[in-house]
């Protein structure tokens, strides 16, 4: 269960966090949020799909694996993609909203005390400085953060603009593995590139205008990544036999 707490240099003075890779940091996941700002550079690596959540509706999603817990680009405690999505790379930190003295709304630097990053010993990166400044390191994820605050709002207007054009639709992936073993990948949504095709010059114009165009066609190319991911999952089959 998490433990966020407001991070002060008081309370928070020894904190480290622990920036190796492994299961046991959190990295065992088959899939995690993506944003457009990062669509770029998640897209050499990963298939980046559409997912149904509870409280935030449609969300894009980098797809790491075929199965809960399964983290294909995890191996050896080494990450061998060329990128990491940001979700990941901001370990146990979070922007939330808190209300001030006077009524306000205010955003304050969170960390979750439960995370498995977090540590209390000589481990990891520190967050303040001896005499309580921040450190480079927590100014770097301090700025993630913000970067993660500013990309979620436009990465939901670009879901939604993807529903509202009908670009959307939802599929089942059948995976047959080259030693004859059969996968599915449920519960995913992807780009249907036929209706892109034959979208109006000014649906283009609206996608364009509002910066999601890029994005878009991002989706699309990262679809090509399903096929390293399947020798991935044959490879570690291999491996465990």
């Amino acid at each position: 269960m998490s433990n966020f707490q407001i991070l002060n240099n008081v309370d928070h003075k020894d904190l480290r966090i622990v920036e190796a890779v492994g299961q046991e940091f959190g990295d065992g996941i088959h899939s995690c949020p993506a944003y457009t700002f990062e669509f770029r550079d998640l897209q050499v690596d990963f298939p980046l799909m559409l997912q149904a959540t509870e409280h935030d509706g449609l969300i894009p999603v980098a797809v790491m694996g075929f199965e809960s817990g399964e983290n294909l680009f995890l191996k050896n405690s080494e990450w061998t993609a060329l990128s990491r999505p940001a979700f990941m790379r901001k370990g146990p930190f979070l922007i939330g909203q808190h209300q001030s003295q006077e009524g306000e709304e205010v955003r304050l630097l969170s960390v979750d005390m439960a995370h498995p990053r977090v540590s209390q010993g000589t481990e990891g990166e520190a967050v303040f400085q001896p005499l309580g400044g921040r450190t480079h390191y927590l100014e770097q994820r301090a700025d993630l953060l913000e970067q993660i605050h500013e990309g979620a709002g436009h990465t939901q207007r670009f879901t939604q603009c993807l529903a509202d054009l009908e670009l959307v639709e939802s599929i089942t992936l059948d995976i047959s593995l080259p030693d004859g073993s059969k996968n599915q990948l449920l519960g995913y949504s992807a780009i249907n590139e036929d209706n892109v095709k034959a979208l109006s010059a000014e649906s283009l114009e609206q996608l364009s205008q509002q910066g999601f165009l890029m994005p878009l066609f991002m989706m699309l190319a990262s679809l090509s990544n399903m096929g390293r991911l399947i020798q991935f999952k044959q490879q570690a089959r291999d491996a465990n036999q």
